[in-house]
């Protein structure tokens, strides 16, 4: 009687064992599930937040510059103005390349440093290479600069090569083939600005965006496209190709659109695509001639 009960009483136990265990595992496939779930959410969003953020990270890289385009560029002076015919090189006192200026690709001149150098001496490049300067120290050998008199009352305007630079007198020399407002002069006081030419391109292959201010190509992002539009004052399209009467008188606003592609696909193996936009006005073609 005893070893009966015993038995069942055993039996009774395994029978809960296997029905506890089969609960259990039953609850552990769904808590499995769900973490899977969540753990493809949480690696979805994380590649779509860092996608996001990477694009609007080209975007503000390229519309800060864009905004802008053309400081250190005399461009306003009366006799450097854009288009100047009485310039040897014309395309100098264009802030932006018109000639490859496209949906997808743009050169502009632009003080990317920021910095001002002041001349210490009156300067004439009819009779003298050598520029007098406060400082010299972040100058180099083949830098494009420009002169502006515009500080001390003149209206002319300077593009040359640096061809040396010397600190011990800070002063700089510039090559023969500088291109100046006709008989220009310089008086001490005005100003000097490297002025390098920036180009911003999207390769039709999407390989990715890429900039140059000289120094080599940068690549931005790779799988990323840029889409440039122009406008003008009143949100209106300029038609391309530029113009330098279209720069002067309707250009006011770019609109950058980058797209870039997450460089891991998604946890259902699905391409994720980001995309940035914004329009970026141009400060520096706000006036009127």
């Amino acid at each position: 009687m005893f070893n009966k009960r015993m038995q069942s009483e055993q039996a009774y136990t395994l029978m809960e064992m296997l029905v506890t265990l089969s609960i259990s595992t039953f609850l552990f496939a769904g808590l499995m599930a769900q973490y899977s779930i969540a753990a493809s959410t949480t690696y979805d969003q994380n590649i779509r937040m860092a996608t996001n953020l990477q694009t609007q990270a080209i975007l503000q890289s390229i519309g800060s510059e864009i905004r802008i385009l053309g400081n250190g560029v005399p461009f306003d002076q009366a006799n450097f103005q854009i288009g100047e015919t009485t310039l040897s090189d014309p395309t100098v006192a264009d802030p932006i390349q018109i000639a490859t200026a496209t949906a997808t690709n743009i050169s502009f001149r632009l003080n990317e440093s920021g910095e001002v150098h002041l001349l210490t001496a009156d300067f004439n490049p009819a009779t003298s290479s050598t520029i007098n300067l406060t400082a010299v120290n972040d100058l180099d050998v083949n830098d494009p600069i420009y002169l502006s008199n515009g500080v001390v009352s003149g209206d002319d305007g300077l593009y040359g090569i640096i061809t040396a630079v010397d600190s011990g007198t800070n002063s700089i020399t510039i090559g023969s083939n500088y291109i100046a407002s006709p008989g220009a002069t310089f008086a001490m006081g005005s100003m000097l600005e490297e002025v390098p030419l920036i180009n911003f391109n999207s390769p039709t292959d999407g390989s990715g965006v890429v900039r140059d201010s000289g120094f080599g190509t940068v690549l931005m992002a790779p799988n990323s496209t840029m889409l440039l539009e122009y406008f003008d004052i009143d949100g209106n399209a300029v038609t391309l190709p530029l113009t330098n009467q279209t720069v002067m008188e309707d250009l006011r606003a770019i609109r950058v659109t980058i797209t870039l592609t997450a460089s891991q696909p998604l946890s259902d193996g699905d391409t994720y695509n980001a995309t940035a936009q914004q329009t970026f006005g141009l400060r520096n073609l706000t006036y009127v001639f």
